[in-house]
């Protein structure tokens, strides 16, 4: 019997593939929520008013073998004995549930810095359908907000407010947008764009108090003191490992470690998603989540799979402006820009990296169309495709859609222009 704890997109995604071709197999699959599964990337989604919160809970797909235990949370792991005591959370009553294997799942949780009046009534972050629920309602009300952060989640809920007439400052000790997903170079456009939308951007800045009696009414930033209704704190995760601690190997963080098949240090216990570290490193992604829960669920119905290294590839948008990157830097670097296409006035701006040798190593773009032409990057870097791939790539064209000379192609050549190549194979 194959044991789940958390039904996330780690979880959901091992459940359906061992539904799917190990047909014969027990699963119980554990979670507190009293509902199955959902999708957190969708909630600024929801603070905008485009869609309702049913909208982003997903029934799981009904199967013979499948036990759900909703509203059950794991309160114990008995790895010896291969045993798990679940809670249930409306009735207090304890279950234990005996697995051959186990799949832990259970994400990471919001993580809020130790700033004085974090606490009060007015202070949200962003991981449930609840959160989505209780900032739309509270933004009914509010009329200044301030988001700490300027990472995906951040600039999304920024977006999100401000479309809802709310007056939006971002507050980012780092120095740009989107700072681990791309250059200072790149993320000026997306500064631009923020502030044309009214919203206030401070960078290498710090919020030092949350000002208030029970609930907020500002902020100090930088020593001075601003008017806020509500903040919103986007300022990470940390991983929820603690039910393993002691049980399988961790990292100096916490995260959990796991070898190319997802396998901890105990061979029977196999973990993923937001709260593992694999041998590539720690990479908090659905689409990586999903490719380590198809290595799991393989591995733990006797198959064989290993998961290769991930390139990142990452995009976030608010309204129809993206936000997209994969990989990493690399020793000579390729720029340019296009239009959308030739009636437009919207431009797409991308830079290249790739090594000596010609092999690319990452990319970043921005504007809207950006994550399309990551995606060919992203799909070229799989298996090593060289600069000269991506510029003489086929693909398609139509003047309604993109410029016959994509941008794609533009940072490719200026790459190339940079290095020695004896023979063009066009």
């Amino acid at each position: 019997m194959i044991a789940i704890i958390g039904l996330g997109t780690g979880g959901l995604y091992a459940a359906r593939w061992i539904a799917m071709h190990r047909r014969s197999e027990k699963i119980v699959i554990i979670e507190k929520r009293d509902y199955e599964t959902y999708s957190p990337c969708s909630i600024p989604m929801v603070v905008e008013g485009k869609i309702k919160p049913d909208d982003i809970v997903h029934p799981f797909p009904k199967s013979r073998n499948v036990e759900i235990l909703l509203s059950h949370e794991a309160v114990e792991i008995d790895s010896l004995e291969k045993k798990i005591k679940a809670k249930d959370l409306k009735t207090g009553a304890i279950k234990e549930i005996k697995y051959d294997r186990l799949i832990y799942a259970p994400g990471a949780r919001p993580w809020v810095p130790p700033i004085k009046g974090a606490d009060k009534k007015g202070v949200f972050t962003v991981r449930t359908v609840e959160d989505a629920v209780a900032i739309s309602k509270y933004a009914e009300n509010a009329k200044k907000a301030l988001v700490v952060g300027a990472g995906a989640i951040g600039v999304e809920m920024a977006h999100a407010l401000r479309m809802r007439n709310l007056e939006v400052t971002i507050v980012e000790m780092m120095e740009h947008a989107f700072p681990t997903a791309i250059d200072r170079d790149m993320a000026k456009y997306v500064d631009e764009k923020l502030r044309t939308e009214g919203i206030i951007t401070k960078y290498g800045a710090r919020v030092e108090e949350i000002t208030g009696s029970e609930k907020v009414s500002g902020a100090i930033i930088n020593g001075e003191k601003e008017d806020f209704d509500m903040v919103i704190m986007s300022t990470g995760v940390r991983p929820e490992s603690s039910l393993l601690k002691g049980k399988v190997n961790l990292d100096e963080r916490e995260f959990i470690l796991v070898d190319e098949k997802m396998r901890t240090s105990d061979e029977s216990i196999y973990a993923i998603g937001d709260c593992v570290r694999t041998p590539y490193g720690v990479i908090q992604l659905a689409t990586t989540a999903l490719n380590q829960a198809i290595v799991a669920a393989i591995n733990v119905t006797g198959g064989e799979a290993v998961l290769k290294k991930p390139n990142g590839a990452f995009v976030s948008a608010f309204g129809d402006y993206e936000v997209a990157s994969v990989g990493s830097s690399g020793k000579i670097t390729g720029r340019g820009w296009s239009r959308l296409n030739p009636y437009s006035n919207e431009k797409i701006v991308m830079k290249v990296f790739v090594d000596d040798d010609g092999t690319i190593t990452g990319a970043q773009a921005v504007g809207k169309g950006a994550s399309s032409r990551i995606d060919m990057v992203s799909a070229l870097m799989r298996n090593g495709g060289k600069i000269w791939d991506l510029a003489y790539m086929e693909k398609t064209y139509c003047p309604e859609v993109c410029e016959l000379y994509d941008v794609i192609k533009i940072a490719a050549e200026n790459a190339m222009r940079r290095m020695k190549i004896e023979k063009y194979e066009v």
